[in-house]
């Protein structure tokens, strides 16, 4: 279940933070604990949970529990989707954290932008590798 922390830390989460948001988006109630025993691989979570793990990284169930090996680019634009809505979750802390609060909203700005950016080229490409089999 290294995917489930590795999917954690790509994101910027600590584990507090995951389980803070996963449980207020998908009305669940998991403990630290059992954060801590998942990514480890001790506990295996319901399937509905799982799917929702899934859906809250943009990423399909195989490449969770590491059926794939790759994200392709429809999950790459999904995941660089989720980053940018969960970084207004993070300016909030970051602010009160920094004192130079103009030019760190000027970074998470530029962040945002270049990240949307990028998630609209991945959907481009996505459409791009799937045209070869149109006719």
């Amino acid at each position: 279940m290294a995917r489930f922390r590795d999917l954690r830390v790509k994101s910027g989460y600590s584990q507090e933070e995951f389980r803070k948001l996963y449980n207020e988006k998908y009305n669940r109630n998991y403990t630290s604990a059992a954060i801590s025993m998942i990514e480890h691989g001790k506990r295996m979570p319901e399937l509905g949970a799982l799917m929702d793990f899934a859906d809250f990284y943009g990423v399909s169930l195989d490449y969770l529990l590491g059926r794939t090996g790759e994200l392709d680019n429809g999950q790459i634009s999904s995941q660089l989707n989720c980053i940018v809505e969960n970084l207004d979750n993070h300016q909030e802390s970051v602010n009160n954290a920094i004192e130079n609060r103009a030019e760190l909203k000027e970074n998470l700005r530029m962040l945002k932008c270049l990240l949307e950016q990028s998630a609209v080229l991945a959907r481009r490409m996505e459409k791009e590798d799937n045209s070869w089999y149109r006719f």
